[in-house]
């Protein structure tokens, strides 16, 4: 089976570089949730990749991105030439495609392709409906979830997401969300790594870890607030992750010389800072939307790490790792803080027999072995 995959992502080294280009960083937690799906569908399907990347004239330092093509394995990433303005860039990407499926369509062709991308939906349609071949969405998050979306733009992409085939989704409300005439649909709560690529030698000190978007409306300054009433000399608190404020973080940290931004860093940076901490933990405030429409990658990939995870209320991964984890029971500071203390007064014994259990049924649930054998079983049901 040929699997033809429409997405923004780029191959790991190839996103790391991509990145140094922009002057504001790239939110990476799309990227890493798709390549980690690739590797998965590449266990046993040779995958191409198209990889239609984000390019933004004010933020990007390059002109336009050049055409390329990278093969690693079972995997060819297409990167697809992407002009400076805007007038002609879809009909561009679309002449692109017609002459690349020259070489890629075979008997046994399938699309996979991202639904929070208003481009990757257009890609995808324009492929299903030209080639004959079936479409299937990924589906992580609502569209009205994304920062700075407007209705027209979550329209626009469930539209477009009601021509698919089949949907892999996150959760059972995402699916009620973009499956509206009832197709054929798997759910796969996420997708960690068994066996992660990390930097030789343990990380020095002893902290707490938090990696994902520092937005404030994940957390991250409530975070901050609680760490500083912690009356712990000796453990630091260490934050990562996209921003488009460094100002205000900074501000928010002020003369705790304990708390310490380390920007964006690469993915095997941060799976080893993971690895090493006494304690990942996930701020992020609960709402009914957020939990019926997404599941916390980051805090799942936390609870593959090896170290113990903190995190706020969500209803699908208690269900699953309920006695492994400290659940604070909000985001506001006082709950924050709670949770901080009781991890930290736990001595390393027990912490090592929760983040053991939990790191084992993250791998037994969601590894990304255990997902390919699911979306592999889920693809023949478009292929008979």
């Amino acid at each position: 089976m040929k699997i033809i995959y429409v997405t923004t992502s780029l191959e790991e080294n190839d996103y790391n570089e991509f990145n140094k280009m922009w002057s504001v960083s790239l939110n990476p937690s799309n990227q890493n949730f798709h390549n980690k799906v690739i590797r998965a569908l590449a266990i046993n399907n040779k995958v191409d990749v198209i990889s239609i990347r984000p390019f933004s004239r004010g933020k990007c330092r390059i002109k336009e991105l050049t055409a390329s093509e990278r093969t690693i394995g079972n995997i060819t990433y297409h990167y697809l030439k992407i002009r400076r303005g805007n007038l002609f860039r879809m009909s561009s990407i679309r002449a692109q495609v017609k002459k690349l499926m020259g070489t890629l369509k075979s008997g046994d062709s399938l699309v996979y392709t991202d639904t929070i991308n208003p481009k990757c939906i257009a890609t995808t349609n324009y492929i299903q409906k030209k080639f004959k071949i079936p479409a299937i969405g990924i589906c992580t998050d609502s569209p009205s979830n994304i920062t700075g979306t407007t209705r027209s733009y979550t329209m626009y992409l469930l539209k477009g997401a009601a021509k698919l085939d089949g949907f892999v989704t996150l959760t059972e409300s995402l699916n009620m969300l973009y499956n509206q005439n009832n197709k054929k649909h798997i759910t796969i709560e996420g997708i960690v790594e068994s066996n992660p690529k990390i930097n030789e030698g343990k990380v020095e000190g002893q902290y707490i870890f938090f990696g994902g978007a520092l937005l404030p409306r994940y957390g991250v300054y409530e975070l901050i607030q609680a760490f500083k009433q912690i009356e712990k000399p000796d453990i630091s608190l260490l934050i990562c992750g996209h921003h488009s404020d460094d100002r205000r973080i900074y501000e928010a940290i002020g003369q705790d010389i304990r708390i310490k931004y380390l920007g964006t860093l690469p993915v095997r940076d941060v799976l080893t800072f993971e690895k090493y901490a006494v304690a990942n933990i996930n701020p992020r405030p609960f709402t009914q939307d957020l939990d019926r429409l997404s599941i916390p990658s980051k805090t799942l990939e936390y609870l593959a790490s090896g170290a113990l995870t903190i995190s706020t209320k969500n209803t699908e991964l208690e269900k699953v790792f309920k006695d492994c984890a400290i659940w604070a029971k909000s985001s506001e500071v006082k709950d924050i803080k709670e949770a901080l203390n009781k991890v930290i007064e736990m001595d390393e014994n027990q912490r090592q027999e929760l983040a053991k259990k939990a790191k084992s049924l993250a791998i037994s649930h969601y590894s990304i072995e255990k997902v390919a054998e699911l979306l592999d079983d889920f693809s023949k049901n478009f292929l008979q």
